[in-house]
C-alpha cells in the first residue's frame, strides 16, 4: 500500500554500501522504519532530500507485516541548517529524537508529539537551545503522553495545593507532590525533597505553551541541578526509560565540556 506523510528524521544508519535504514516520526503513521534503496549511489533521487532532524514529505510503501517499510520518494520541507553548525542546538536536537524514540512504540500514531518535536526543531533552528528548553520539551512530552507530574494537587489524596510550600515530598511513583499531612506518612517509595521556588518554576513551565517562557527565566545552578535530577528520575520512571545523552547534552548546554 502507498503512503504519503509528513515525517521528521530521528535516526539513518547504513543497511548496505548503498542504502540506508532511517526511523521517522509521522503524525498519522507513529515512529516508522524505511530502508531507502540505493539512496548513497552518486545518481540517486534521493541524494540531500533527508538528513538528520529534516522535515520531509515521504511517499513509502507500506507493509502490511514487518516493521520495516520501503521509501519511495522523499522531499525536504524543513531542512534546519543551523543543526549542522550549532554544537548545542545539535545536541539537544538529538536527545530530543532519542527520547521521542524511546517513548513512543513503532506504529502508534502520535499527532501531538510530532507537533512537539516538529515545532521544537523550529525552535533550535531559530534561537539555539538553553538547559530551560530541554526540560521544557520534557514536561510538554509528558502531557502529550498523559504522564503530566501533578504539581497542583497531592498525588496521595487529591487535596488542592492552593500555594506553593517552602518545601515538600515529591513522590516519583505517585506521580506527583505530596501535602504536608500525607508528606509526613511513612512511604516505601522514592520522595526527593523539593524546594519551593524549584516548584514554581515547574509548575510554571508546565503551563507554557512556548519555551520564551522557560528560556526567559533566570535560574541558579541549584535550581537547574534539582530539575534536571527530579525530570530525569520521573522520566526514567514513568516511561520505562533511560533517555540516552541526556547527561552529555546536559553538560554541553551548562558548558560542563569544552
Amino acid at each position: 500500500m502507498i503512503v504519503k506523510t509528513t515525517a521528521v528524521v530521528l535516526r539513518c544508519y547504513p543497511f548496505s554500501n548503498t542504502s540506508r535504514v532511517v526511523s521517522w516520526m509521522t503524525p498519522d503513521l507513529g515512529r516508522i522504519v524505511t530502508l531507502v534503496k540505493g539512496s548513497q549511489r552518486p545518481r540517486s533521487l534521493f541524494l540531500g532530500q533527508y538528513d538528520l532532524f529534516y522535515t520531509c514529505e515521504l511517499v513509502l510503501y507500506r507493509r502490511e507485516r514487518g516493521l520495516m517499510h520501503i521509501a519511495r520518494e522523499c522531499a525536504p520541507l524543513k531542512m534546519r541548517p543551523r543543526l549542522r553548525r550549532d554544537w548545542k542546538a545539535a545536541s539537544t536536537a538529538s536527545y530530543l529524537a532519542g527520547l521521542v524514540s524511546q517513548a513512543i512504540p513503532p506504529e502508534a500514531p502520535h499527532e501531538g508529539v510530532f507537533a512537539l518535536l516538529d515545532a521544537a526543531l523550529d525552535h533550535l533552528e531559530a534561537a539555539g537551545s538553553g538547559e530551560p528548553f530541554l526540560f521544557w520539551f520534557e514536561l510538554r512530552l509528558l502531557e502529550q503522553m498523559g504522564l503530566s507530574p501533578r504539581l497542583r494537587q497531592c498525588a496521595a489524596c487529591g487535596a488542592g495545593l492552593t500555594s506553593v510550600p517552602r518545601q515538600t515530598e515529591f513522590a516519583v511513583a505517585r506521580g506527583g507532590l505530596l501535602c504536608p499531612d500525607c508528606a509526613g506518612k511513612k512511604g516505601g517509595e522514592s520522595r526527593p525533597r523539593v524546594e519551593g521556588d524549584v516548584l514554581g518554576m515547574l509548575a510554571a513551565w508546565q503551563q507554557a505553551r512556548s519555551p520564551q517562557g522557560p528560556l526567559n527565566t533566570r535560574c541558579t545552578s541549584r535550581q537547574l541541578v534539582a530539575i534536571e535530577t527530579l525530570l530525569g528520575g520521573f522520566l526514567a520512571y514513568h516511561l520505562d526509560v533511560q533517555p540516552t545523552g541526556r547527561r552529555a547534552t546536559l553538560d554541553v548546554l551548562a558548558r560542563r565540556v569544552a
